[in-house]
Order: C-alpha cells, then structure tokens, then sequence
C-alpha cells in the first residue's frame, strides 16, 4: 500500500492518495506497516511527532519487502521530533528513508537520536536492506543516524547491507552518524557487515560534557566486517568533549575489519580533553584496512591516528597511503601521523605508510609534530616514500630511532622559509577537495 500525509488531510481519510490523505505521524504509527508499504510525507510540510516502525516477521529475500518512508512533491518534508526521537526502527530491516528532513528541539533540549535502528535479536541476527539517502538531521541529544545492536544473548546480532548516501548529520550531540555493537573482544565475528557510507557530512555534533566516555564524533563504524566511506566531510566536531579516557575524532572505526576510508576531508575537529579530536583514525582491534587519498587539517588531534587500548582484538594489517594532512596536531602533543599503543594483544602489528604527504607548523595549544612514532606498543611498521615536511619550529620526527619502526625512502625537510603549505601539497590538497 502507498500511504500519504499532508497538513491538508484528515486522519479519518483512507490515506491511500494524494486526494485522500492522512494528516498526522500519530495515524501512520497507529498503522501496522508491512514489507511492500511505503509512506509519502508532503514536501514543504512539518509534520509533529516521532515516527516508529514496529516489530515485524519479515522473509530475508524478495525486493517487495522493504518499506519506504519519504516525500512527494518538489522539496522535502520535515519531521520535528521536538524531545524525543525522530524515527526509530526496533529489529527491523527493509527499511528506506528518502528526502527528509529530521529535527530535533536542539542538542542541549532534546533526549534522543534523529534517526535509529536498534536489533535485540539473538542468535547472531542480521537485519538488512536499510537505505538513508538524502535525509538532513539536526538537533538531537545522542547521534544524528545510529544503528545499535543490543542482542539478549551479548551474540553478533546486527546489521548488514547497509547504505548511507547524501545525507548530512549536523549540531546534534554524540555524533553524526554511528554504528555500535555488542563488546564482546572475546567473540569471534561481527555485529555488522557491508556498510557503505558515501557522499555525507557531519559537522558540529560538538559532544555530551560529562558523558563518561568520548562524545563528539563525525562519522564513526564500530564491531563491522566489510564497510566503505568515501567522499565524505567531517568538520568542527567535539569540542564540548572532556573526557580524559580518549576523545572524539571526525572519522574512524574501531573493531572492525576490512574497512576502507578513501577521498574524504576531515578537518578543524576539536576535542575539550587532552585527547584526541584528529581527523581520522583506526582504533583498537582493526585490521585488514585502508585509509587512503584522504585529505585532513586543522584538527585538534592527530591528522591520522592508529591507536590500539588495553583490552582491544588484535590490529594488525592495515595500510595508510597517498593521504594529505596540513597543520593537524594543533592541541596537545600529536602528531600530523600518530601510533600509540599500550602494547596490548601486541600492540600495533604490520602496518604501512607509504606516499603521503604531511606539512606541520608551530602551534601556540600544542606540540604538534610531522609524525610520532615514539611508543613502544608498535611492532613491524613501515613508512615507506612519505614526505614530512615542518617550518622549523616544530618537531619533523618522534621515534626515528624506535626499533619496531622501518624508515625508508622518506623526504624529511625543515624550512623557517615556508609561510605556508609547499607548491606540491598546495596542489594534492586541492585535488583531494574535488
């Protein structure tokens, strides 16, 4: 069935056409939706209230089963959730969400996340087929988008197959867009799989002061097998953040493998903490992964970060390459590329660096440096043709002499001359912004 909402409606009517519409969220929730149903909100339209898919048994196969929730019309509708949550979605999958708009009463009003799908299934359940594309969500308390897996049974119950593309997820809290799984470090497999995330921005989901952990993120996909963030923005995230434990960075993944974040901007994140608030980062327990042509500047923290906490699965295995970064590292003591490691499950294990390109200057916050390589929880890492360039007043290099660390091929020059970025970063820059 296609259903249709409009202001012009009346709740009473069949809501089966434009003629005849519904005209509240109250009439659609009061609906049992069923795979093949659609829901059309009128573009230009604000509709009050929070959306709520119920629970549903659903076949795992057949197109006809998804549930399409959007506008019709030029331009788009737009739920005002007010304090609570936009939509949200409990043990659900088949579900697309298309040209809207989701707000909430403000990051500091509101109690909930603009958009979130939650899996309480047992048994190592996967949820799939879930579309969000070009929906814009602001103002809420925890993420703008959040895929949560609570399974009963603490088992790898999650979502797969999903694709977030054009949306943007901007002054809410937590984060902009998230996933998160059972922490389990002890079980074998995933929450999540085949997550694609392409062409979104995030920008100032500043963080929850006194949350007891790191608050303020842009994009971030933990416990996921298989995921894919590409020509995405993060920006002006974190600053309310203060927590010490570790910080908000604009985007990263953590327990995770076979991650791939390429052609991204991530710049001017901050953090409230001595921590963190860097462009980009892989995090406890990744392997198998690629960060690549990723532009990242201005940041707080460390431009890229590969960082591996006590308690944290093995990271081994992943490549950083052809990525730029220009004056990150402005707070505290970071690096423009950052490896720390408490040397937990071995620390940080073959791992590569090759052809990238990092320009550091003196900062009045911090001790910013070309790299830091100094802990001593790395094992096995290479950097290989990277260039680092400083303008003399901050460090090029921390932990050349570290032994578990192989320097080859590598252009390091200090300059007092340099008012600004060379002409070869200038223009790799510029490139990667296209």
């Amino acid at each position: 069935m296609d259903y249709y909402v409009s202001l012009l409606g009346e709740d009473s009517n069949s809501g089966l056409s434009e003629t005849q519409p519904w005209r509240s969220i109250e009439r659609v929730n009061a609906t049992q939706l069923l795979p093949g149903d659609s829901v059309w909100f009128q573009a230009n339209h604000t509709f009050i209230g929070n959306l709520r898919l119920t629970e549903v048994k659903q076949r795992q196969t057949d197109e006809a089963r998804i549930v399409t929730i959007g506008s019709y019309g030029l331009g788009k509708a737009t739920i005002d959730a007010g304090f609570g949550t936009g939509f949200v979605a409990k043990n659900r999958g088949g579900v697309h969400l298309v040209n809207l708009n989701f707000v909430g009463a403000g990051a500091s009003k509101n109690t909930g996340s603009g958009i979130s799908f939650i899996n309480t299934l047992p048994e190592g359940t996967k949820l799939s087929d879930i579309r969000i594309h070009r929906v814009d969500v602001s103002g809420f308390k925890h993420a703008g988008v959040n895929f949560t897996a609570q399974p009963t049974d603490n088992s790898s119950s999650g979502f797969h197959n999903v694709r977030i593309t054009n949306t943007t997820s901007h002054d809410n809290s937590d984060a902009g867009i998230i996933c998160i799984g059972a922490w389990n470090p002890e079980r074998n497999g995933y929450a999540h799989a085949d997550f694609y995330i392409g062409n979104c921005s995030a920008y100032r989901n500043a963080g929850i002061p006194g949350k007891g952990s790191h608050s303020g993120n842009g994009i971030v996909l933990a416990q996921v097998d298989g995921a894919l963030i590409e020509h995405c923005r993060a920006y002006e995230n974190g600053r309310l953040n203060d927590y010490e434990g570790g910080g908000p960075v604009g985007i990263w993944t953590w327990d995770a493998n076979r991650v791939v974040i390429q052609f991204n901007e991530s710049h001017h994140n901050r953090t409230g903490s001595s921590k963190d608030g860097g462009g980009f980062d892989l995090d406890g327990g990744v392997t198998n992964s690629v960060v690549q042509y990723n532009y990242s500047h201005d940041n707080d923290g460390a431009g890229f970060l590969l960082a591996q906490f006590e308690g944290a699965p093995p990271f081994c295995g992943n490549v950083v390459r052809y990525n730029l970064s220009v004056n990150d590292g402005r707070r505290n003591r970071y690096g423009g590329i950052h490896l720390w490691s408490t040397g937990a499950n071995g620390g940080i294990t073959d791992a590569t660096f090759y052809e990238n390109t990092v320009y550091t200057t003196k900062s009045a916050d911090g001790n910013p440096a070309g790299i830091d390589c100094s802990s001593d929880g790395v094992r096995n890492i290479r950097f290989c043709n990277n260039r680092f360039y400083t303008d003399g007043k901050a460090d090029c290099v921390r932990g050349q002499m570290n032994r578990n660390v192989i320097f080859k091929n590598n252009t390091f020059e200090t300059n007092s001359n340099f008012p600004k970025a060379p002409v070869a970063v200038r223009f790799q820059c510029s490139r990667l912004k296209k």
